[in-house]
């Protein structure tokens, strides 16, 4: 595996974490870096894959909740 390769990996998990644990350091950092070095982009990466994800996850409880929702106005 090449340098870049692993530098990006490893920005990538640290990005994914600090979005779900330390969301405003993760800002913070990524806000006043300019770097086009593999480990920020895979940083800022990992942080949208965690937005990603939860957003997909919150769409899923609100259609879970509006079908919950629905079939109880049916039962009415």
């Amino acid at each position: 595996m090449e340098s870049n390769e692993k530098q990006f990996i490893t920005g990538f998990n640290s990005g994914y974490l600090l979005a779900e644990y330390e969301p405003q350091l993760l800002s913070s950092l990524l806000k006043d870096i300019q770097s086009g070095n593999s480990y920020f982009s895979g940083l800022s990466l990992g942080q949208n894959e965690y937005e990603f994800e939860q957003s997909n996850t919150n769409l899923n409880e609100l259609a879970q909740l509006r079908q919950k929702y629905r079939e109880d106005k049916e039962i009415e």
